[in-house]
Formats: C-alpha cells, sequence, structure tokens
C-alpha cells in the first residue's frame, strides 16, 4: 500500500485547513479523502445559492492542480470503512488502503432528523448539507407551490430567501420561540422575523412536526402540535451532529464528538481531530466555518510536531437575507449573566453582552463594513466604553 506521512479524513474546511498548513512547512506526503465526488468547495455557499443554481467548483477551495503542486494526494467519492492503528493503516470502501503515520480526523458532521423521521426515508424529505442536497432541493423546488422548512437556525433563514426567489410559498416552523435563538439577541430576531414576513414567509414558532404522510395526489400531509397543512416539500434544518461512528470503531474516545485535549490529540496515539467532529474539554463543538478552519491548522502544526494550543476564540456567523446584514460573535448561552447594551439607529441594530466593563459577544444588524472590527472587539476583550465609542452608530 502507499505510505503517507499524515493522513486526513475528510475534505471540508477542517481537512483542506490542514493541507494548506503541512503543504506551507513543506511537512511531507499527504493523503487527503474526500467522501463527496466533486473537488473540495466551500459548502457554506450551496445554501446561499438554492434558486440560482451552481456548481461546486465555482467555490472550490483550491484548483485540482494545488494539490498535486503541493504533494498531496485528492481521493474523491470514496469513504474510510476502516482504520486500523495498530498497523497505521486505513481502508477505504473501493477497495483501497494507505499506510500513515499521523491521522487527522476532519470528518465534520450531519443533519439531525426530528424524532418523528427515520434517517432512511430520504425519499420523503430533504436536507441541505452537500452540493448534491442542494442540486436535488432545487430541482424539486421548482415544481413545488408550498414548502414547509423544519427549523429556525440561519440555515432555515437561507433557504427559505432563496425559495422565495424561486416563487415558492415558505413556511418555517421550529421549537423555538425565536428566530436563530443560539445566535441573535430578542430585538435582532424581531427584525429578522419583520423581514421574513415582510416578504412572504409564514413562520410558526414553539412549533413541532409530528408526522408527514404522502398523499396520493402528491405531496405531504404534514401534522403539527397547534397546525396541519399539506405541502409539497419538506426541508429539515434542525442543526447537525458530529460524525463519531468511525472514531468510535476505531476505539478512539467519543461522547457527543470525537473527544480533544488542548493540543486537538484524541485518545489515540498520533490521531488528531478538528472542525465540527471535535469535542472540546469543556464540551464545546464549534459548528462554524472559520472556527474548523483555524482548528484544521492547529491539527496539523501539532501532527507536525509543533505544539500549539487550541486557543478556542470567538469566531462570528453571519447571515445576508433579501438586503440585511445580521451578524453575531460568541453570544453567551445565558444571556441574563451579562450586562446587555443595545443601541438602534434607522436600519442599524447594534447590542453588547458586557461582563462587568468587558465585551463578550455583540450581535449586529446591517452595519457590514464594521464587520471585522466588532469581532475584534469581543476578541480583545474592549471595554464598553470604547467599544461604544468606536462603534457610534
Amino acid at each position: 500500500m502507499d505510505q503517507y506521512h499524515i493522513a486526513i479524513i475528510g475534505a471540508g474546511i477542517a481537512g483542506v485547513s490542514a493541507a494548506r498548513t503541512i503543504a506551507e512547512r513543506d511537512g511531507g506526503s499527504v493523503l487527503l479523502i474526500n467522501g463527496e465526488p466533486e473537488a473540495p468547495y466551500k459548502r457554506t455557499r450551496a445554501s446561499k445559492h438554492i434558486a440560482g443554481g451552481f456548481q461546486p467548483e465555482d467555490f472550490a477551495l483550491e484548483s485540482e492542480e494545488w494539490y498535486a503542486r503541493h504533494g498531496v494526494t485528492l481521493l474523491s467519492g470514496v469513504q474510510v470503512d476502516r482504520i486500523d492503528l495498530t498497523g497505521r493503516a486505513l481502508y477505504t470502501d473501493n477497495g483501497d488502503a494507505a499506510g500513515f503515520d499521523k491521522l487527522i480526523l476532519a470528518v465534520g458532521s450531519q443533519p439531525l432528523f426530528p424524532r418523528t423521521v427515520r434517517p432512511n426515508d430520504a425519499d420523503s424529505f430533504f436536507v441541505v448539507r452537500s452540493a448534491g442536497d442542494v442540486h436535488r432541493l432545487t430541482k424539486a423546488a421548482r415544481a413545488a407551490k408550498r414548502v414547509l422548512i423544519d427549523g429556525m437556525g440561519v440555515l432555515a433563514v437561507e433557504v427559505a430567501a432563496e425559495l422565495r426567489k424561486m416563487g415558492v410559498q415558505v413556511t418555517l416552523a421550529g421549537a423555538a420561540a425565536q428566530l436563530m435563538p443560539r445566535q441573535l439577541s430578542i430585538r435582532a430576531a424581531e427584525i429578522m422575523e419583520n423581514l421574513l414576513t415582510s416578504n412572504d414567509v409564514t413562520l410558526r414558532f414553539q412549533e413541532e412536526i409530528l408526522s408527514f404522510e404522502p398523499r396520493k395526489k402528491g405531496g405531504f400531509a404534514v401534522a403539527m402540535i397547534r397546525d396541519s397543512a399539506t405541502f409539497d416539500l419538506v426541508v429539515l434544518c434542525i442543526g447537525v451532529a458530529p460524525r463519531t461512528e468511525l472514531a468510535r470503531n476505531t476505539g478512539v474516545d467519543v461522547n457527543n464528538g470525537i473527544m480533544v485535549d488542548e493540543y486537538l490529540r484524541t485518545s489515540a496515539q498520533d490521531v488528531y481531530a478538528a472542525g465540527d467532529a471535535a469535542e472540546h474539554r469543556n464540551g464545546h463543538i464549534t459548528e462554524l466555518w472559520h472556527a474548523a478552519e483555524y482548528q484544521g491548522r492547529i491539527a496539523a502544526l501539532n501532527a507536525l510536531g509543533e505544539p500549539t494550543l487550541f486557543d478556542d476564540p470567538p469566531f462570528r456567523l453571519k447571515c445576508e437575507v433579501w438586503g440585511s446584514y445580521f451578524f453575531s460573535v460568541n453570544k453567551p448561552r445565558n444571556t441574563l449573566d451579562y450586562d446587555i447594551v443595545e443601541r438602534e439607529q434607522s436600519d442599524t441594530y447594534q447590542c453588547f453582552y458586557c461582563d462587568g466593563e468587558t465585551v463578550k459577544g455583540a450581535v449586529m444588524v446591517n452595519d457590514a463594513d464594521r464587520a471585522k472590527l466588532y469581532e475584534q472587539v469581543v476578541r480583545e476583550g474592549w471595554s464598553t466604553d470604547r467599544a461604544i465609542t468606536e462603534l457610534q452608530l
């Protein structure tokens, strides 16, 4: 079998970032295993192009020539079935095998499903995770009139905006009492709610799908706690869960995610994990694109023998729909423990979450030109007075 210094399983941004870092350091041969048939691309852009369509190469993270030029062997369209840590080898579903000295697990996450839905009912609903998922949804939406989206998070909002561009009637239903509760303040969520309803998106808060059954005339009869209706399509956007099966079967410690220490080392020697699959010592799973990119770099440096602590810095999340820009960085889960400073002028809004005199998190609407400054405020722990002064509306 071919032998590599470092094998990377997963070619999302965490895996590609690790490969880039190794290439920068001239760190030896790399095997990058990509489960999708297309060359690695920026997945977060797929949900933003449902209406207009796209090809994955439009969002390529690197050209195919880049991998060859930097000593990275890219295997696309294959899955790793088994890892032998004793023999330092991995085996793929197409019968290939490869040896490695170090291993980075960047296997990402997979969509969650409601309690009443089984993943093998895939013909009955849609998810939005990969380019293939988006192409399938776009094709079906062209013939649809009414679509139900299960979820209230950023993905659900982006999908709703794209489907409205296609002239589809859209209903969002979810258990939350507001839109994007993990990222937006109550006021920012109200601004987003007004934006969605003004664009004819129906919202059903604190709702849950109980069942959906195919109808003889097409579409689905959907029963919810407070409502029942018929829809042509059902799209599930209720979150993701780390992919842990391969690590668990290999004997690597997992909890909700693949457990790592402050150097992104797993319980197995010379095996690291990065990105959406990694669970850190405080139980934190980042689930953000830029965080996965950062972790890929840290994991690669440690695999190369350059001890580098993962300091878990805050990263931003943005959502751009109907010409409005929503931004969040490090919004605390329990906002009652923080002093909240809010300001609003015209269509611009800002919110700072302060611990004493220090800004710990921020939410903003329609101040996109200063987005990096908001992120800097939180990362550097600016004083409340300084943040308010320098970010005057």
